[in-house]
Parts: structure tokens; sequence; C-alpha cells
């Protein structure tokens, strides 16, 4: 008997809200008039709940975060991206100021100056072999020299050299006595020379 009034009283609330008079079916039902368990989701409209209708422990057990899930696998790693263009040139920058002057070089070693040519002969003789020495003046060395024969077409110098720092020493050779004199003159370049 009980089950059926209870049967009756569901009805009568599921007609009471299709028919939109909730107020009423609160006059009507208690929550002493409905059995744990007996209403699903079934018999509530889809989106008529929400979440202030509920009590305050389920609410938090509602917004409480779970647990985290699993670390998922790491991604792919993706492709690299196209190089950038380079920009165009800048434009060339003033000329900078002029440094100042650097500090005078070391003085160089003195040079050669003075260039001067000196000559001296032999006496003039039928003899074959004949020598003529040429010394360059005072403070002045020898820095090459040579010589000629004059007399004799067929005379010729043999040797020429020099002799020390300041002297040049020249030899000539007749091929055979004539009887003629002749003389060989030596010729010498001499220049003043820095320490």
């Amino acid at each position: 008997m009980k089950k059926a009034a209870i049967a009756a009283t569901l009805t009568g609330v599921v007609v009471l809200l299709a028919t939109g008079l909730p107020a009423q079916a609160a006059r009507l039902i208690g929550g002493r008039d409905i059995r744990n368990g007996t209403i699903t989701r079934a018999d509530v409209r889809k989106g008529s709940l929400t979440l202030d209708r509920l009590s305050r422990g389920t609410q938090r057990l509602i917004r409480q975060p779970g647990p985290a899930g699993p670390r998922g696998p790491r991604g792919m790693k993706g492709d690299r991206g196209a190089r950038g263009l380079s920009g165009p040139r800048g434009a060339t920058g003033p000329r900078g100021l002029r440094g100042a002057a650097g500090a005078p070089g070391a003085r160089g070693a003195p040079g050669v100056s003075g260039y001067q040519l000196v000559h001296a002969a032999s006496a003039e003789s039928a003899e074959l072999r004949q020598t003529a020495q040429v010394n360059c003046p005072a403070g002045k060395v020898v820095l090459g020299g040579g010589g000629s024969a004059s007399g004799r077409d067929d005379a010729a110098v043999t040797a020429s050299y020099p002799l020390g720092s300041g002297t040049w020493v020249v030899v000539a050779q007749a091929p055979a006595p004539t009887g003629a004199a002749w003389s060989v003159t030596a010729h010498a370049t001499c220049a003043a020379v820095g320490a």
C-alpha cells in the first residue's frame, strides 16, 4: 500500500514538473516521501540543476582539481626556420680626423758623399810592363777604378785592383819590345763614407 502511494506521488511530481507547477509540487511532496535511489537522471530535466543547488561539500569535491596525469612523451623537434636575408649595406661614414704626427725616427747612418774621380799615370818608358797607382785624397776611400794604356796600341791592361782602402793599382803589358815609349793611367772613384 505504501509503495502504491509513493508511485502515485512520484507520478504527481512528474506531472507537476511537466506542467510548470513546481510550487504546488513542493507543497504536496516532502523529502521523506521520496525513497533514496528512486529518482534517476532520467527524472531530472537536462540543465535544470546548477552547482549552487548542491551542498557545499559536494561543490568542494567538484571544484577540487584531480591528480596530475602522467607526463606525455616529448614532441618531435620542429623544422629549422628559414634564414633571414642580409640587409643592404650602409653608407660609408665620414672620413675621420687626421692623426697627430708621430715621433721622429732615429737618425740614419751617414751615407756616401763627396764623390771624386782621380787619375795618375806612370812615367813613359819602353818597358813591356807598366804599373800606375792612384791615391784618394785624405778622408776619402776608393769605391772603384780602372785603367788604360797609351803610346802603344798593342799594350793592354792585365790587372786592375784596389790596394788598401784609398789606392787603386793598374798594370798593363806590351807583347814585344819596339823601343817606343808608352805609359799606363790608373783611374779611381773616391768618396767620403760615414762611419
